[in-house]
């Protein structure tokens, strides 16, 4: 996701700091909702591809096994793919940023999921 990232970062320099091509007028201007959208999913390319690695690297070094790491991975993974993808496609069709809070939520249910994990383990190493 975060070469997607990279490159829906290329695509959009095409026409930001008055570049070589127009701004596509579905795009409108600067303060457009679309735009804010486009942007807003080329950012959670790598926003949401940071906290897929950080979620890896949390459940191999705490050594998380069984479902628990299982759906803290897949809702990630759905959350990193449906979150900018969401994005991308309510800047065309705007009625579909109602769906955007289903991966939102696959994202902050994994993420408390590890931080609840996390907070086992610690509490499991203090007990004598």
């Amino acid at each position: 996701m975060m070469a997607v990232g990279a490159l829906t970062g290329l695509v959009m320099g095409l026409w930001s700091f008055d570049g070589p091509v127009p701004v596509p007028g579905w795009l409108g201007d600067y303060g457009s909702t679309a735009r804010r959208l486009v942007r807003l999913g080329h950012i959670a390319c790598f926003g949401v591809g940071i906290l897929n690695l950080l979620l890896a690297a949390e459940a191999e070094r705490k050594a998380f096994l069984g479902s628990t790491s299982r759906w803290a991975s897949q809702l990630m993974n759905l959350g990193n793919i449906g979150l900018p993808l969401g994005l991308f496609v309510a800047a065309v069709v705007p009625p579909a940023k109602y769906l955007l809070a289903l991966p939102a939520m696959a994202v902050t249910i994994s993420l408390l999921l590890v931080a609840g994990e996390s907070f086992r383990s610690v509490a499991a190493r203090r007990i004598p």
